[in-house]
């Protein structure tokens, strides 16, 4: 299934097409700060599996120490695409999702560097920093 989604404004339109290779929550401090929040939700879609349909010319991007870079609308502000050099995918926001998702996370990642004052009360996988390289494998299926 194909998957629509966009920044807050509308300007920049995405298409993501199943199957997506997993969902998580990131604690780390770079996902907590960018988008304002404990931490963030986001699926992973293999790069030839997501392309902008568009607004293209208003992304911006940055990239942080990690290494990982966040494109997001000029206008509006909004996040819309997650990579890093290193990564197999391309993650995008699940909040920016307009087509209804029906799948759940799998797993928190970074934990170790959540915020302070949340707690996770759910029985979902957890990773004190960077899942291992076949994490996936270890996962509950995405659903």
């Amino acid at each position: 299934m194909d998957y629509e989604g966009s920044c807050l404004c509308g300007v920049v339109r995405y298409r993501a097409r199943e199957p997506f290779l997993d969902m998580l929550h990131c604690h780390c401090s770079d996902c907590r700060k960018t988008h304002g929040a404990a931490f963030a939700t986001s699926i992973g879609v293999a790069r030839d599996r997501f392309e902008f349909l568009a607004g293209s010319e208003s992304l911006r991007a940055f990239t942080a120490p990690s290494g990982t870079r966040r494109s997001f609308c000029a206008r509006c502000g909004a996040k819309v695409s997650i990579g890093n050099a290193g990564w197999d995918a391309i993650y995008v926001p699940a909040s920016t999702l307009d087509t209804p998702l029906p799948h759940r996370p799998q797993m928190h990642m970074y934990v170790g560097s959540r915020a302070p004052w949340y707690e996770i009360l759910d029985h979902l996988p957890r990773w004190e920093a960077g899942p291992d390289d076949d994490y996936r494998d270890q996962l509950p299926p995405l659903k």
